[in-house]
């Protein structure tokens, strides 16, 4: 199996940005003395990411998917470096939308060209090769936002984007040949419009009601009803496009719309673990942001182990459902241990589950990316991956502000305590318990061992 340069050089880039911050958050705050809502570094991020998975798997199926993740690389790398001189929160945070932008576009473009490589069920060995990039690079995220955040400074997480950026786009420009797309169809602007409206103000909403307004205060009824006009006005569009972001053909498929909402759960619940657990050790149990750094890495190892294994073996197979069951099992399992935490826990106690929720989170991912791929079929895969990404990405979102209005909620000082920690972690076993369901819904057809189509030649 070829291993492809250039995508993993873009998607190690793409991911250490999405875990990079979350020990550097306290630092963060503090110089720029954002309080509670330096948590809109991270979601600014992942909500513009979300609306860009969609866009871009369209735009690469119309134009191109080179010509469209070189666009995403550069736009990633202006937005790391006005991150890294932003003075003030807004600014930052705007910074971010704008990698965010960059960033799901290039995670939502390497997966869709593993689609034109390969077969479904020889596409897993290859999504394992790539996931294993990415993981590494999610596991390397908190040791440097450790590292730079105590020795040099929180300004270090963006700029060593640039190095990186900018092989990876010479990269792509000499290395990457793919098939010419065909190039005709017109841009749904008004799909993208609507859904970034829906986007936002879910996002708001979820944010805002109970922290800086009351659940019944007019702003969030207010936000609620938009979120509500917007998403009905988001179908009805996307129901005329000619050329919707969204084909809502797709969700024809059960098994479409089943690993559609996992993507989306599961994501929630990493975030919960990646984003405040850091901040649990660091603000209940005093340790550095290195130190903090390392204590995530066990879920990231299991992650990455889980994926490998899996794509292994439903290559060799084509059976796939038995992994998303395991790995919710796994996930809730995993979450109820960390909400019994406190001061006094120790290390062990905490790394341990913590792999045991990369195990069964590493289950999930392989299987959402070949089954959704392998339900829309080959001619819309990058319109499906972009659409699976989408849902990973919101999950991303939505987790990342549901789970800190819990944090917040829980809070009686002026910093969070152990309770408020266990109070998020506990809450993310429903979750996980609906992803179980779902995962039991799942048809258990075997993956086709041959192509489709000629895959599209790289260099590596």
């Amino acid at each position: 199996m070829v291993l492809v340069i250039p995508l993993m050089l873009a998607l190690f880039m793409a991911n250490l940005d999405q875990t990079i911050v979350a020990t550097a958050l306290p630092g963060i705050g503090a110089d720029l003395h954002a309080g509670a809502d330096v948590s809109w570094i991270a979601t600014a991020y992942l909500l513009t990411g979300s609306v860009s998975t969609l866009l871009s798997g369209k735009l690469g199926d119309l134009y191109g998917r080179k010509k469209i993740l070189q666009l995403a690389i550069g736009v990633f790398l202006v937005g790391s470096l006005l991150s890294g001189i932003a003075r003030t929160l807004p600014v930052l945070a705007v910074s971010r939308a704008l990698q965010g932008v960059g960033g799901g576009a290039i995670t939502s473009l390497v997966m869709a060209i593993t689609g034109d490589l390969a077969s479904p069920r020889r596409r897993a060995r290859l999504q394992a090769a790539l996931g294993t990039v990415a993981a590494l690079a999610l596991i390397a995220g908190p040791l440097c936002g450790g590292a730079f955040s105590d020795g040099l400074s929180w300004r270090w997480i963006f700029y060593v984007n640039l190095p990186i950026g900018v092989v990876a786009l010479i990269a792509v420009a000499m290395k990457l040949r793919l098939p010419a797309p065909p190039g005709n169809g017109r841009v749904d602007i008004l799909g993208a419009l609507t859904v970034t409206v829906f986007t936002t103000t879910v996002m708001l909403f979820t944010t805002w009601g109970g922290h800086d307004y009351p659940w019944s205060s007019p702003v969030v009824l207010g936000l609620a009803a938009l979120a509500v006009v917007s998403l009905a006005c988001y179908l009805a569009v996307e129901r005329r496009a000619a050329e919707p972001v969204t084909p809502l053909r797709l969700f024809r498929s059960a098994d479409f719309c089943l690993v559609s909402a996992q993507f989306l759960l599961v994501a929630m619940v990493l975030m919960a673990a990646m984003l405040y657990m850091p901040m649990f050790l660091q603000t209940v149990q005093l340790k550095s942001a290195f130190t903090a750094g390392l204590h995530v890495v066990p879920l990231l190892l299991g992650l990455v182990a889980a994926a490998v294994i899996s794509g292994l073996l439903i290559t060799r197979t084509g059976r796939y459902k038995v992994y998303p069951v395991a790995g919710a099992v796994l996930v809730a399992a995993g979450m109820a241990v960390l909400g019994r935490a406190d001061r006094s826990t120790g290390t062990v106690a905490l790394v341990v589950p913590l792999a045991v929720v990369g195990v069964g989170i590493g289950f999930f991912v392989q299987v959402c990316i070949l089954v959704g791929q392998f339900s829309a079929g080959q001619e819309h895969i990058g319109t499906a991956t972009g659409v699976l990404n989408f849902f990973r990405s919101l999950g991303g979102a939505f987790g990342a502000a549901l789970f800190g209005a819990v944090l917040t909620a829980g809070t009686r000082s002026s910093a969070p305590d152990a309770a408020a920690f266990r109070s998020v972690f506990t809450w993310t076993v429903p979750f996980m318990a609906l992803a179980l369901a779902l995962a039991l819904l799942l048809e258990d057809r075997p993956l086709p061992e041959a192509s489709v189509q000629q895959p599209g030649q790289f260099d590596a």
